[in-house]
């Protein structure tokens, strides 16, 4: 798969929404990237949020070569992953966000399947 170098700022945007209308559980979906943008979430039927966790049905997505990763939420001020974190990098996709408490355009971070930070640009897509 093609380096993923961008997101959208509307699915920027819908991520914050959602991390903040899912508080104070976790929010949870995958990531679709084309041409090295996330241009989507992906809702995962059968879902489950908690306040310290969300439990990802991975067998229910679709196969889609366009599904890099997942985006989840953290109801608390860290962007910093944890080892259950760490252990879904390694296992699907190879680009994650975590999204921290208060849910905006400076509460977020990008990773790869080691942890490691991903810088992504923001894209607005109404120039």
């Amino acid at each position: 798969m093609e380096e993923i170098t961008s997101i959208l700022k509307e699915t920027l945007d819908l991520v914050i929404e959602c991390s903040k209308d899912q508080y104070p559980y976790e929010f949870a979906a995958a990531l679709r990237a084309e041409n090295g943008i996330i241009t989507e979430i992906i809702p995962i039927p059968g879902t489950v949020f908690g306040d310290e966790h969300a439990i990802l049905p991975l067998h229910m997505l679709p196969p889609d070569s366009t599904i890099c990763g997942t985006i989840h939420s953290h109801p608390v001020p860290d962007i910093r992953w944890s080892d259950e974190d760490l252990h879904l990098f390694g296992n699907f996709g190879h680009l994650h966000i975590i999204i921290a408490y208060p849910y905006s355009h400076n509460s977020w971070k990008a990773y790869n399947k080691k942890g490691d930070s991903v810088h992504l640009d923001i894209l607005d897509t109404h120039f």
